[in-house]
């Protein structure tokens, strides 16, 4: 009886080493790996400025109003043409009585396409756009006239932060006022500014319903078109939009309608190897003429 206590006891003892020894060499279970996260912005997503060029001018004059929209590294702001999601930055202005805005003028976006075949027209960093105001020649005369705006805009990244921010622009009228010409950089601002398409850069051409664009001169580089806000409605512009050559499809309505416009409208990026790309607008009035063959056309419309 003894015996077989001792045995029990021993065997027990050997399980308990065993089990001990195991225990040791057991491999701790490894750490869960974050994923990576981007870093988050440090300050505001987007920062505005503004300035009057000239700072001083006369009554009847013409001053220009630089904005500057600057987003935090990783976010961008949106093109005032097609998106897919988002909208364009805008600017309610509060001027004197009398003095008039125009739009505002508006350099070329980049497209940019996110997944799920988003496509959008963005800008990121600095985004520098210009707005011409009016002043009536009956104009107070005064050193600090105050021109107010008020912007909105849709920042995103991976998701999007809408933003608000309001300042004040000053400027002088003064009769006296000398003719300056402009600086570097509101000369810079307007070199960025899309142009009229010339004469002989491409060929334009419609067969049916769709609008080619073939190079002429140089014969090789990318073209992009980003299409304006009432542009006619396109078949399938994530394709058909970028390429050397574009065959822009207009999509027909029932009823024969092409488009909800009547111009293929928008901003058309050229791209030449060896040298800087150039935006152009382009303004081609739909030919209804479905299925024939209307020829080419001037370019520009």
């Amino acid at each position: 009886m003894a015996e077989r206590a001792a045995t029990a006891g021993a065997l027990w003892f050997c399980l308990l080493l065993c089990g001990f020894v195991a225990a040791c060499d057991r491999k701790p279970a490894p750490e869960p790996v974050a994923e990576a996260q981007p870093a988050a912005a440090t300050g505001p997503l987007v920062t505005l400025a503004g300035a009057a060029e000239p700072a001083t001018v006369g009554p009847g004059g013409t001053v220009t109003l630089v904005w500057r929209l600057r987003s935090a590294e990783g976010w961008h702001l949106y093109g005032n043409g097609r998106n897919d999601s988002g909208f364009a930055p805008r600017v309610q202005l509060t001027l004197p009585p009398g003095w008039t805005a125009g739009p505002l003028l508006w350099p070329a976006p980049a497209r940019h396409v996110s997944a799920g075949d988003i496509l959008d027209h963005i800008y990121e960093g600095e985004l520098v756009l210009l707005q011409d105001v009016s002043i009536p020649a009956d104009a107070a005369i005064g050193n600090n006239i105050q021109l107010r705006a008020r912007w909105e805009w849709l920042a995103c990244r991976e998701s999007c932060v809408p933003g608000l921010d309001s300042l004040v622009v000053n400027l002088a009228v003064d009769p006296a006022a000398p003719a300056t010409p402009a600086s570097p950089a509101l000369a810079a601002a307007r070199e960025q500014l899309p142009r009229p398409l010339p004469d002989g850069l491409l060929e334009l051409t419609w067969e049916g319903s769709t609008l080619r664009l073939d190079r002429v001169s140089p014969a090789s580089g990318r073209l992009t078109f980003m299409p304006d806000t009432d542009c006619a409605e396109l078949v399938d512009l994530l394709h058909d939009g970028v390429g050397e050559s574009l065959a822009l499809r207009v999509a027909t309505a029932a009823g024969g309608d092409q488009g909800r416009a009547a111009s293929v409208r928008g901003v058309l990026l050229v791209e030449s190897a060896g040298g800087p790309a150039r935006a152009y607008t382009i303004d081609v009035p739909v030919d209804n003429r479905a299925g024939s063959d209307a020829g080419a056309l001037p370019n520009g419309g």
